[in-house]
Parts: structure tokens; sequence; C-alpha cells
């Protein structure tokens, strides 16, 4: 269900002490007074001005409208290119390219009609720093929660940081022992509201298994006429029960909540992407989920079980799908509000 978008903004600062900081006086008369004018020359004069005024400023608009369209950062094809073995790279840097131009690229063309949306920068050149401050934390839930990276393996890291609130596409070079990230797209986590059973967005690495079976969006609007999961036919990554803190009356407290990755409203949902908006889940763009599940980036579990169980109904797997060659199965929250500056 749709919530309102809170906003946050620094403290006011008072006028007096914005005007002496200014170097304007706080009593007194004015710097200077314009001598009065009268009759025709002082209209000539405004006329001139005006006409002055209008011909700096149109050509100076028409520049800015002709300026090129923001593209998505590279970053991803560069990172591809330090995979361990050819094969490996050639493939990275497909997908770096294809999430680029089917995921970043659309979320760019919308976000650049809503300039009030934020972080633009984040997604056209998300900085080094930043970049290896996510890997390390990547690699470190990886290592510390037991996951297997026995084998190379696509995963996806939801950075919660409010002032980020970004999704990479990631891969784990098993044979590197590092990560690299190959794309990226605004996503909405948890906001805490009291009484609207909402739920911060918990850390952690989360895996994709037929224990909790994904299904698909059913595509039926709620008394508000949101579409809460998506599109009909939208993928809804199912990661079962987990402990979040949730706001009560009393205070913020753990609570159970059922988490899910999955896509939003297109018409209202898919607008607010960018900052924190949802329930708990993770929310992310149409395209990320079409790309998600195209490539069956996060199914590895399914994949293997149609390969094991050939007579199993395995209908949550998108027909006509490409999967890619080392598919994945974890989710990987973290929160650069807690080791980085989100450069």
């Amino acid at each position: 269900m749709p919530e309102v978008a809170g906003s946050s903004r620094p403290s006011g600062v008072p006028d007096l002490l914005l005007a002496k900081q200014a170097g304007f006086p706080r009593t007194g008369s004015p710097l200077f007074v314009l001598p009065a004018r009268r009759g025709p020359g002082l209209f000539a004069e405004t006329f001139f001005l005006a006409v002055l005024f209008l011909a700096l400023l149109l050509p100076a608009q028409a520049a800015q409208k002709k300026k090129p369209r923001t593209a998505p950062s590279d970053f991803g094809v560069v990172e591809a290119g330090e995979a361990s073995t050819p094969a490996l790279r050639q493939e990275l840097a497909r997908i770096a390219v294809d999430y680029a131009a089917t995921v970043t690229a659309k979320t760019l063309a919308r976000v650049g009609r809503s300039p009030r949306l934020h972080r633009l920068d984040m997604l056209t050149a998300p900085s080094r720093q930043y970049r290896d401050d996510i890997r390390l934390d990547a690699l470190s839930r990886l290592s510390a929660a037991g996951a297997d990276l026995s084998a190379s393996q696509f995963f996806v890291y939801a950075d919660r940081n409010p002032a980020t609130q970004l999704a990479f596409l990631a891969f784990y070079d098993a044979g590197a022992k590092k990560v690299l990230l190959l794309g990226v797209d605004f996503i909405s986590t948890g906001k805490l509201r009291a009484g609207k059973d909402s739920f911060l967005t918990p850390v952690g690495v989360f895996e994709n298994t037929p224990e909790n079976w994904s299904y698909r969006a059913q595509g039926t609007k709620n008394s508000k006429g949101w579409r809460g999961l998506g599109a009909r036919g939208s993928r809804v990554w199912d990661f079962g029960f987990q402990q979040a803190p949730r706001k009560f009356r009393q205070g913020v407290y753990d609570s159970q909540m059922r988490l899910l990755m999955h896509a939003t409203d297109p018409d209202q949902g898919e607008p607010r992407l960018g900052g924190t908006d949802s329930k708990g889940c993770v929310r992310i763009s149409a395209a990320s989920n079409a790309f998600f599940d195209r490539y069956s980036i996060l199914d590895r579990r399914y994949e293997e079980m149609a390969v094991s169980e050939p007579d199993k109904d395995m209908w949550i797997l998108r027909t006509g799908r490409t999967p890619v060659a080392n598919p994945g199965s974890y989710l990987v929250v973290g929160d650069s509000a807690n080791y980085s500056a989100s450069r």
C-alpha cells in the first residue's frame, strides 16, 4: 500500500544571521539609492534591459535543452575486465552492458523528468571508494553468514542507506576470491511508520531457495489503486520470515516480517524509488525485475532442481529465459551509512 514518502531538510537559520554572514548590515540605511527617473527615457531604458535579458536567457535555455541525456556509468564493464578468466570477462561484460542499457538507462530517463529525485550521480558515477566499500561489506557478510562460495556466482547487494537506496548487480569470482559490481539501480527499502505495519529492512544475507517458493504478481490493485507487487507476471523473490526492527507506540522493537524482493506499482510506486518507502521489503524497478528473472540471476537452486527433477513443474522459471552461466541465490543487504560516506 502507498504511504506518503518522507523527506528531510536541514534546520533553518535565522534571517538576521544569514544577513550578517552575507555581509549586509543589520541596521542602517541602504547601501545605495537609485535616482528617481520620469518620462519616456525610463520606459526606453526598461524596454532595452528586458530585451537584453531575453537575448541572454533564451540561448542559455536552448543550450541546456540540447545537453545530452545523462548516461549510465561504464564501471560495470571496467570491473568485468578484472574477472579471473577470459570466459568470465566476456560474459560479465555482456551482462554489464545489457544491464546499463535496459535497466539503468531507463531509470535515468524516468528520473530525468522528475528533478526532485536525488543522487543521480550514484547511477552515473558511483565513486571507486564507495564501490570498494560495497565490495568489502558484501564479501564480509557472505563469509560471516557461511554462504557457499565454492563456485563463482551472481548475487544482488541492496544498500539500505536512506541517502543512497541502491541495488547492485554483483558477481563473486571464486577464482580471484573477489566481488565485482556490474550495474546499479534505485530501490526502496523499509521506512518505519508507527502503526503502519512497517519494518526497517534487515541487514544480512538471505537466500532464495525452493523452501520459500517464489511466486508472481497477480497485478491486482488495492483500494488505493496500487499494484503493490508490480504488474501482472512480475517476479516475487521470497526470502522467508526474518526479524527486523518495527515501530510501535512504545518504541522500536524486533518483530517478525516476511522479506520479499519485488517490483512496485509502475505508475505510483516506481517514481518513488530512490528513497525509503517500503514496509520492509526491497522494492526494485520493473526493468530490474525483468532482468533478474530473464537471466535467472538468483535462481541457482531452482535451476539445479529443474535439472535434478526433470518431471517437476518449474512454472516459476520464466519461459524463454537465458540463464547466466553462474546463477546465484543470495540477496545481501547492507547499510553504507555505517561504513561509508556514500561518495
